[in-house]
Formats: C-alpha cells, structure tokens, sequence
C-alpha cells in the first residue's frame, strides 16, 4: 500500500469529534434594548437634518437674500417714476440678395479618362521619307499606343509605356529605321515576343549612341540574327501578335545612351 493511499485511509478513520450540546441562552429583558433603538434612530435623525442645513448654508450665497430684496423693491416702485427704457430698433436692407439652396453640378471623372484626357488627344499624324533615317514602315500606319503612362490593357502590361505601338495590317512587313547591328534576337512566347535590337551607334553623329527595338512580331518570321549588318529599309520581320500583347501591332522602342525616349517625338525630329 502506497503512503498517500494510507494516509487517506487514516484520514477516513478517525473518529469525528463530539460537538457539546448547546447551552441554551437566559432570555433578557426587551425593555432597555427597545429604548436604546428608539434613542438611536433620533440621534440619526438629528444628524442628517444639520448636515443638510450646513450644506445649504455653504452653497447658497449670503448676497442672494439681498438681491432678492431689491427685486422686491423695483416691483413695488410706482410704474410712473420707473426710468424709459430706449428699445434697440433693426433696419433691413431692400437690396438684400436670395441665396440659392440648388446644389452646383459637376463631373466625376475615373483615372482612365483623366489619363486618356491627358495622353489620348495627343495627334499623331505623320508622313513617312526614304532618307537614312525613316519610319518602320514605308507609309504612315495608326498609332494605337504612345510613350508615357496610360491604363494597362492587360494583365502583365505596364502602365508606363516605354515605346510607340504602331498598328497596321496583320502580316504587315517592318523594316530597319537606320543602318546599324543586330544587337540581339529571340523569338519568344513572352515579354517582346519575336522581336531584335538593333544597334546604330553614334546615328546623328552628336556623340550619343542609338538603339532600336522591334517586337511583338510573328513567330519565324524573323530572318535576321545577332551580328548581323543591317542597312536602313532592311526587312526583319512580320507583325503579329507573339509574346504579351493584346492585338496585333509592333510594339517600337528608341533608346539613346541606354534611356528609353518618345519614339514618336524623335522620329519626326531626325526622319530624313
């Protein structure tokens, strides 16, 4: 047997303890306690009603019974030896002007038509030359997209657009604005899709290096590759619709010293 299982068992055995019977209590005289009560509740009585008279006495101002006096005194004077009061009088313009309680109208505009109030109008007519330097295409082409921020027309698409979106028939041919270097091509399902870079180096002769890009163009459609001479109105490829895009168009970028700028703006600045 464990100690605390023998332990409870000497605890339940012992012998519970005999209460002694109780002594019954010798009743006392009611008299005197019943005089005593009587007495104390009139010792509260008298208590409470001086507590409220010292209250009263310290919140009500001594100057009060005063006032009151000479209240009672100017109503009691004769109303013909009280002094004229002068009334206060009012004068109203005639030329006063009703205020109108209509509400002004306005116009709620969402960001999409701020942007497109801001970059949407922008005119982006053009003619095309057969210089050294000319546009992508041999005759001017709508331009669904400029350079700067718009809405993204689709998941994945930014909201500042970095090129020119030119947009003219599906299988149209593009073609190099300038001589220069295949810098690099790829044709993939992504980003720019099947497009090539093109590097014309120092093209205005003003120490800055130019670059151009081409994407968006069909699969295999390309017949150029990286280090490849190119010379301006060489074909490189197909519009289409490969990597992310929404439509067919050529997405065109220009790039001077590594810095994307608006291809529109530079084309019909150097087109020659």
């Amino acid at each position: 047997m464990s100690g605390r299982r023998a332990l409870e068992r000497v605890t339940d055995a012992t012998p519970a303890k005999a209460k002694a019977p109780k002594t019954a209590k010798a009743a006392k005289p009611r008299t005197r306690r019943t005089r005593s009560s009587v007495g104390s509740k009139l010792l509260s009585l008298g208590a409470m009603v001086l507590a409220g008279a010292l209250a009263l006495g310290l919140s009500v101002p001594a100057s009060l019974f005063g006032q009151a006096a000479d209240a009672l005194t100017a109503i009691a004077v004769p109303a013909g030896e009280q002094e004229a009061v002068e009334l206060q009088t009012v004068e109203v313009s005639s030329t006063i002007e009703s205020v109108s309680a209509a509400r002004e109208e306005f116009d709620a505009l969402s960001w999409a038509e701020l942007l497109v109030l801001k970059y949407g109008t922008r005119d982006y007519t053009y003619s095309t030359t057969g210089g050294t330097i000319r546009w992508p295409f041999p005759t001017a082409v709508k331009i669904s997209s400029g350079f700067g921020e718009r809405v993204a027309p689709c998941m994945g698409c930014s909201s500042m657009h970095m090129g020119l979106d030119f947009q003219p028939p599906n299988d149209s041919p593009v073609y190099a604005i300038a001589a220069g270097t295949v810098a690099f091509q790829e044709d993939s399902s992504y980003g720019y899709g099947n497009h090539v870079i093109i590097n014309h180096g120092d093209l205005l002769g003003d120490g800055h290096n130019i670059v151009t890009l081409y994407a968006h163009m069909q699969h295999g459609s390309v017949p150029v590759r990286s280090g490849d001479q190119i010379q301006v109105g060489d074909f490189l490829g197909l519009v289409g619709r490969t990597g992310t895009a929404t439509g067919i168009h050529m997405h065109f970028e220009v790039l001077v010293d590594g810095v994307q700028v608006d291809p529109f703006t530079w084309l019909k600045t150097n087109t020659n």
